[in-house]
């Protein structure tokens, strides 16, 4: 009997700590930029270099003359019950042209969740996946905008 009662409570206590999953659309940002298409362009590729510093990041597709530069983004590593340590990424698409640049990121579905269970360095939380992706947008507009080295 007593078993019964600490398997009830653990399948409670589990159902209760379940992450949920969570599919974000496409959050995208169009902005002014110094430059013509062929300094931005290199600047976005600069950009996606020094900001995909895990290995899992890869910048998957570049067209000089499009002005695109595409990339897959690791953003975070969580963990849940059912199937345990998750990696959670993004494509990041960049597109240049004369005197401005867009960016798009689309998350893939990941699972959220914030039950004391979990450490927190493995809790993921949909505000954290904004945050770190307003993070993103903000710092590429920000590397656009910086004056270029003469040398």
């Amino acid at each position: 009997m007593k078993k019964l009662y600490v398997i009830l409570l653990f399948s409670v206590f589990a159902s209760c700590a379940a992450p949920k999953l969570i599919q974000i659309d496409s959050i995208e940002k169009t902005f002014k930029a110094p430059g013509d298409k062929t300094e931005l362009y290199i600047k976005a590729n600069n950009w996606m270099v020094e900001n995909f510093t895990n290995a899992k990041s890869v910048i998957q597709f570049s067209d000089k003359e499009e002005g695109i530069v595409t990339g897959k983004y690791f953003l975070r590593r969580s963990h849940t019950l059912r199937s345990g340590l998750t990696s959670t990424f993004a494509i990041i698409k960049l597109e240049v042209k004369d005197y401005s640049s867009k960016i798009t990121i689309t998350p893939e579905a990941f699972y959220a969740h914030s039950s004391a269970i979990y450490q927190e360095n493995f809790r993921y939380k949909l505000g954290d996946v904004e945050k770190e992706i307003e993070n993103l947008i903000l710092s590429y507009e920000e590397y656009l905008n910086r004056p270029t080295d003469q040398w």
